[in-house]
């Protein structure tokens, strides 16, 4: 028998539903940039060996096989409890492409600052700081405390390592770092949605 939408308990449902599948989105995007970070830091580093090369492709694919799983899993939710897209969410839809838009913008620009100083290592730690500022309005957003954390680690490393390394070193660190934090906000997030499902499938 179908469900009343506009029934109290039909509309949690459908708000935990929704929930799962950005949490799929929310995990599946720093499982991809962590990897890109943090194999960049270990490629710099020559650190790949018999065992760092596999245990990181490894970890990577399984990140994005559980991001993917609860991104499925997200979307058969949303088909079993609809909900109309409201203008809440609209509105959540255009501060988040604005937000990205902001990001990338910045990152061209201290790119080019960078490089007119001759330090293209500023470049990386400048780039991954603006991605960890970027995660202080997405916890907004979103209702997502953990971004704040993420965004606040991210941004503090970032000024460290500016403080305390130059030239190569300074890109191992923070691309290492960056990629780190960026794989613990994809596991925080895996396991949020486990959360989120078992509650929705005992309130079933």
């Amino acid at each position: 028998m179908e469900r009343d939408r506009t029934d109290p308990s039909s509309r949690a449902l459908s708000s935990q539903a929704q929930a799962v599948f950005g949490a799929g989105l929310g995990a599946l995007v720093p499982a991809m940039f962590g990897a890109g970070w943090l194999g960049w830091g270990l490629g710099e580093a020559k650190a790949y060996n018999g065992l760092t090369g596999p245990a990181f492709g490894f970890t990577e694919l399984f990140l994005f096989a559980c991001s993917i799983y609860v991104l499925r899993k997200g979307r058969r939710l949303r088909k079993k409890y609809p909900a109309p897209l409201t203008s809440m969410q609209r509105a959540t839809r255009k501060r988040f492409l604005l937000i990205v838009l902001i990001e990338f913008l910045a990152i061209a620009l201290v790119s080019i600052l960078a490089n007119r100083l001759h330090r293209a290592d500023l470049a990386t730690d400048w780039c991954a700081m603006i991605v960890g500022l970027h995660f202080f309005p997405l916890a907004t957003i979103f209702r997502a405390p953990h971004f704040g954390i993420i965004g606040v680690l991210m941004t503090l490393w970032c000024a460290l390592c500016w403080v305390l390394f130059r030239a190569n070193a300074l890109v191992i660190s923070v691309s290492l770092g960056t990629g780190i934090l960026l794989w613990g906000s994809c596991v925080f997030t895996l396991l949020r949605a486990r959360r989120i499902v078992r509650s929705l499938t005992a309130s079933i």
